[in-house]
């Protein structure tokens, strides 16, 4: 890389950062409304299973991520889908040719996003009976889906998948009571998507 080109790669890198602070500083501050004085044993609990064994939970997670990146490259390669010309996407196709962009968005949106969408909205929000539980589910899954919804403007498929996938990762947190498999399955798309677009740039 030039060192233009690693200026604004760097660049791209820190707006992708301080894009997921809010989610982190949102998160927190929710956990400090709704479970003032056992902020840190939450958290700590939201990595811990409540039935399956940690072991259990990472293969779920591996397999999970697994099936979901190799569907949705699969749909994508099929219907010749490709990102949108926008500036979201734009920021998604250059760094996404790098292994340090694909490693920020891997773990910075497996990780930071599911704290959020899972772990914040929906651990804190459930277990107040199946039909109400089913709400919370949704309207995270739909508040997941609506923050990706301008990188990938027009592009339905994108958009069918950020819902579906969305929703499967809830589903392996709300069913497992950890972030571990979503977390891991949603790092592995994200390194899927990001591996299948830094190939498709070259």
């Amino acid at each position: 890389m030039s060192e233009l080109s690693t200026r604004q790669h760097n660049k791209w890198l820190i707006q992708i950062g301080l894009g997921l602070v809010p989610f982190l500083v949102l998160g927190a501050a929710l956990i400090a409304i709704f479970r003032w004085g056992e902020i840190i044993p939450y958290i700590q609990s939201l990595f811990v299973p409540s039935e399956l064994s940690f072991l259990e939970v990472t293969l779920l997670g591996l397999i999970a991520g697994t099936i979901v990146v190799l569907i949705s490259v699969g749909l994508i390669i099929t219907t010749k889908a490709v990102l949108p010309q926008s500036e979201g996407s734009e920021i998604i196709r250059n760094i996404m040719r790098t292994p340090s962009g694909i490693a920020v968005s891997s773990l910075g949106g497996g990780i930071v996003e599911e704290f959020f969408f899972r772990g914040v909205l929906i651990g804190l929000f459930t277990g107040y009976g199946s039909i109400l539980d089913g709400i919370v589910i949704g309207i995270s899954t739909f508040l997941f889906w609506i923050i990706h919804v301008p990188q990938y403007k027009g592009v339905r498929l994108a958009y069918g998948l950020v819902f579906i996938n969305g929703l499967i990762f809830a589903l392996l947190f709300y069913f497992t009571d950890s972030l571990v498999p979503s977390v891991i399955a949603h790092a592995i798309y994200n390194l899927g998507i990001g591996i299948y677009f830094m190939k498709l740039t070259k």
